[in-house]
């Protein structure tokens, strides 16, 4: 199975110059692409599928000093787009923009050219090594690489390994799991994961929105666009930041709280479909994270989900014996 490590790099001031004209060029290559592909659609209907970074570099010779896989991962990802346009999976492909507040690419692991020596990655197309926080060690064998940053200014690198499942399982314990609209899960046997102070980061991210549109009305008073206003782009920096945080700090909650449950217990008995709260501080989408996690973990470490539907119980853990004789008929045991 495949699994991805993700952890911060440093690259040196020329490591970092040429990360971002790799960003550049990838971008270059996906907009030609979708450009040309636009165009012959309209004109006659059918896609055509001829021009390819090869050729694109014969034209725009900087191309060249690109990692060529990335370029190649590049048109590979517009075809799988276009595939998911016209099954009716997705809206019709959209340029890619420089402003973007994250940017990437992909290559791939040829003879060796991606490999870890200590606490430092070596990469395509660099000659010297990129020093990484190792924070867990590397499973298996590495496929690929995507390296991605935030602002040109924090940069990282995923790692897709192909790993052989671990069987941790010989607990034989179970437990059951269900909805909490304040912290997210109610178990039968009690699960110490301190909650993050999202409140905290929820009254900063407030008071730093209303001083953005104090900014932005200052901005319209001086008859200056947005865009141009200084103070008004830095506090929208402020914004997104704090919005990353608020990310962040849940997804930490949900890798923390599937981790343990997952190395403690064998068997896990999960509400399938939770109520609706309208005001709650984890909605049914950080319900439904929280049990994907779950089921590929799962699979990971060889334990056992049963997806228990909520019409069959009064309430999550009211009359155990009876439940446990229905989870035992659900689950075979």
């Amino acid at each position: 199975m495949l699994k991805a490590f993700r952890f911060r790099i440093y690259p040196s001031e020329c490591q970092k110059q040429w990360l971002i004209r790799n960003f550049g060029c990838v971008r270059f290559t996906y907009n030609h692409l979708l450009h040309a592909r636009q165009a012959s659609y309209k004109k006659t209907g059918v896609i055509d599928y001829t021009l390819t970074p090869a050729s694109l570099k014969k034209e725009y010779l900087f191309l060249k000093e690109a990692d060529s896989l990335a370029l190649a991962n590049a048109q590979l990802n517009l075809d799988r787009a276009f595939r998911n346009y016209f099954k009716g999976r997705a809206g019709f492909p959209k340029l890619k923009s420089k402003k973007n507040m994250w940017q990437s690419y992909t290559t791939n692991n040829q003879s060796h050219t991606i490999y870890l020596k200590g606490d430092q990655l070596k990469l395509p197309k660099q000659k010297e090594l990129f020093k990484v926080n190792l924070h867990r060690p590397v499973e298996g064998k590495i496929r690929s690489a995507t390296v991605s940053a935030r602002y040109n200014e924090q940069f990282y690198v995923s790692l897709l390994c192909e790993v052989l499942p671990v069987d941790r399982s010989g607990s034989n314990k179970r437990i059951e799991i269900a909805y909490d609209p304040e912290k997210l899960v109610k178990t039968s046997f009690p699960v110490q994961i301190p909650v993050p102070p999202f409140d905290q980061t929820a009254k900063r991210l407030e008071i730093a929105k209303r001083k953005l549109v104090i900014k932005g009305k200052s901005a319209q008073q001086r008859k200056e666009p947005v865009y141009r206003a200084k103070n008004y782009q830095k506090q929208k920096r402020k914004v997104m930041d704090l919005y990353l945080k608020q990310k962040c700090q849940k997804e930490d909650y949900l890798e923390k709280i599937s981790g343990l449950i997952i190395r403690e217990y064998d068997y896990l008995f999960i509400e399938e479909s939770p109520a609706h709260f309208t005001s709650a501080d984890f909605s049914l989408y950080d319900w439904h994270k929280l049990l994907m996690k779950l089921q590929y973990k799962a699979k990971w470490y060889n334990k056992t989900v049963c997806l228990i539907d909520q019409k069959g119980f009064s309430s999550p853990f009211l009359g155990r014996s009876q439940k446990r004789e229905r989870i035992s008929r659900l689950s075979g045991f």
